[in-house]
């Protein structure tokens, strides 16, 4: 099964057995109904949002080298939220394993469900800037001194007034005040209403999935978030129990909820979780005029295990993505439909 970013974001590593039945005997227990508002609207119509504060600003540079010494980075990403995300000069990160239903010998059968791509911990230093295992990443704040100038929250200054389209310069002069000339790579991004619409800071309202196994409907969950208390609620259907499959499959537990997502020009995405671990990804479209989007791990040398595609749509001020994923093996089916619903804020 191809995992989301953001459902499997939230899915630590389960193995769940249960004893396997014919296709013919779940005909009594239910059907794969799916409710309205599971699914995307046909039509795909771009939000109407005010543009941040630093969107003019929202920009990527990529490291070549320096005059001399070590870079300290090997990019640097302004968000037109205000913040950014330097990326420290030694940064990879393994990506882990997805979803998969397989039959044992014995007749049962294991679902394994694994995050898609790495969790990073997390701590915050004293001024604020956040820093992701030990230093691969630096997250802060900027503000703008002078056009093309701009100044961390951990006291760096950013020179970008010679930037050029293609190869060219920065200078940057980091907290401890070590100026360094930077050779980047940058190159301008369309930003379209699409693009406009979707790349931005968003805050998780709730998650809600569906479960269905071999035709037959068997659990739904939520996950709510409310002045930074995470609830949730779980019900499953008969066919559940006969499938011996409980509560915990459905979701994860309320502390790895996603409560901050970010999705930037430069196809970066970036998810905050409650247990202060974050993820960070990349996006691109799939078919822009749709909302279909697709998501990869950049540290995946074959874009083979954390890959696939969300629909989103806008409304008012909100964002949904919607998650429709399916994993066949040994005469089973396994469906989850999943949709976050996200609104526009920091």
């Amino acid at each position: 099964m191809k995992r989301n970013f953001l459902y499997a974001c939230l899915i630590a590593l389960v193995s769940v057995g249960f004893t396997a039945c014919e296709s013919d005997e779940n005909d009594e227990y239910g059907e794969e109904k799916i409710p309205a508002g599971a699914l995307p609207t046909t039509e795909f119509t771009p939000g109407n949002f005010e543009d941040e504060p630093y969107a003019e600003d929202a920009i990527k540079v990529e490291v070549q080298s320096t005059v001399e010494g070590n870079p300290e980075f090997s990019s640097i990403e302004l968000f037109g939220d205000g913040h950014y995300l330097m990326s420290g000069a030694n940064n990879n990160h393994a990506p882990q394993k997805t979803v998969k239903a397989k039959r044992e010998a014995d007749g049962s059968v294991s679902i394994f469900k694994k995050r898609g791509t790495k969790r990073m911990a997390t701590r915050a230093n004293e001024d604020g800037t956040i820093i992701f295992d030990n230093g691969s990443y630096t997250y802060g704040t900027y503000t703008r001194e002078q056009k093309g100038v701009y100044r961390f929250n951990n006291g760096a200054l950013l020179d970008l007034r010679k930037l050029q389209e293609g190869s060219s310069t920065v200078v940057y002069t980091n907290s401890n005040g070590r100026k360094s000339t930077v050779y980047v790579n940058y190159a301008e991004t369309e930003n379209t209403d699409w693009t406009g619409s979707l790349c931005r800071s968003w805050r998780m309202n709730s998650f809600e999935t569906w479960h269905y196994l071999n035709g037959a409907y068997i659990a739904h969950g939520k996950q709510w978030i409310t002045n930074g208390v995470v609830s949730h609620n779980i019900d499953l259907s008969p066919a559940a129990q006969k499938w011996d499959y409980d509560k915990d499959d459905v979701l994860d537990e309320d502390s790895e909820f996603c409560y901050r997502v970010i999705f930037s020009t430069n196809n970066t995405y970036i998810c905050f979780y409650m247990d202060h671990t974050a993820e960070v990804a990349k996006w691109d479209w799939t078919n822009p005029y749709n909302g279909v989007l697709h998501y990869w791990d950049p540290w995946d040398s074959d874009n083979s295990d954390w890959e696939g595609d969300t629909t989103v749509r806008f409304k008012g001020k909100q964002m949904r993505i919607y998650e429709d994923y399916t994993e066949e093996e040994s005469g089973l089916d396994f469906r989850m439909i999943g949709v976050n619903t996200l609104t526009v804020g920091y």
